[in-house]
């Protein structure tokens, strides 16, 4: 059974107010891609689609986050040393179409990372009928030019009380990173698990569930840098 992280990432930011205040399905919003990634430097674009039958008004802002160990996402100011450049932060988008978002970044940071965030309403209001904001988050890592390397982390898994398990991953570098996916094998029910970042000088734990173990039973982190790394449950 494989679980994004990704998409519960982009869930706990709409739990934090980066989100929708009412769902986007209902008038047709999209963004994509909602996660870029780039290394070394940071100049890109979204898409943003109206598939309502009405204009929309759109502005976008950025936002800086920081992330728990358990993963849970809280803002946090931009680093005073980031500068995002945007082709233009307001416009409308007409019915049935979309809009390019063009960006650049500029920073002296080794790496960083934000959300750049688009909050999306009708553009012509209705008598006697509430404005919906709908608000999207494009996420932006970027990534230092040197890789992560097996060295640089630590991995440790144990079995808790309720009967899960805890992976518990400590990135002893300054390097932001990216986990793509984690093998639980050897478990009573082999699991898979879904990508997330790895944040310099941090450690993340990620709770699964897997039944009971045999003694062959062993968690594999395959990290974006290229390597991978072994744990056995405790």
């Amino acid at each position: 059974m494989k679980q994004s992280a990704s998409i519960r990432f982009l869930c706990c930011l709409a739990v934090l107010g980066i989100m929708l205040v009412a769902g986007s399905a209902a008038m047709g919003q999209t963004i994509t891609p909602p996660i870029a990634e780039y290394r070394g430097k940071a100049q890109g674009y979204f898409e943003l689609r109206n598939d309502a039958d009405f204009p929309l008004a759109a502005t976008v802002e950025v936002h800086g986050f920081k992330v728990s160990p358990n993963g849970s996402m809280a803002y946090a100011p931009l680093a005073s040393d980031v500068e995002v450049e945007f082709g233009n932060s307001s416009f409308t988008i007409p019915a049935r179409q979309s809009h390019l978002v063009f960006y650049k970044v500029k920073s002296k940071l080794p790496n960083l990372w934000f959300a750049i965030v688009s909050t999306m309403t009708r553009a012509a209001p209705i008598k006697n009928q509430i404005r919906i904001n709908v608000a999207l988050p494009h996420v932006v890592y970027l990534y230092q030019k040197q890789r992560l390397k097996a060295e640089d982390v630590a991995l440790e898994v144990k079995r808790q009380e309720d009967g899960s398990y805890q992976l518990q991953v400590t990135n002893r570098s300054n390097k932001l990173s990216r986990i793509e996916r984690v093998q639980c094998r050897g478990f009573e029910k082999d699991t898979e698990l879904g990508g997330m970042p790895v944040f310099p000088e941090s450690t993340r734990f990620v709770k699964f569930t897997a039944g009971a173990s045999s003694p062959n039973a062993s968690v594999r982190v395959f990290f974006q840098d290229g390597f991978s790394s072994e744990a056995i449950p405790q």
